[in-house]
């Protein structure tokens, strides 16, 4: 399981944290952060699923508050 940075600017962006997902770390779940926050960090979960493309890797995208359980 990975956290993984997408809102670009000050981290990666969406395509770059699908290069990262797809060919170094190879998670079972990856869950996308930093982004939305403020505008700077355009990066979209949508632009993120969308770069990975086909994936066994499962993205949850969470929101403020949720829980999850692996």
């Amino acid at each position: 399981m990975i956290l993984i940075p997408i809102g670009g600017h000050f981290v990666l962006d969406p395509k770059a944290a699908a290069y990262v997902t797809k060919e170094w770390l190879k998670p079972a779940f990856a869950i996308p952060i930093h982004y939305g926050t403020i505008p700077q960090l355009k990066g979209t979960p949508e632009e993120y699923i969308q770069a990975l493309g086909n994936t066994s890797t499962k993205v949850m995208v969470l929101q403020p508050g949720d829980k999850t359980k692996f």
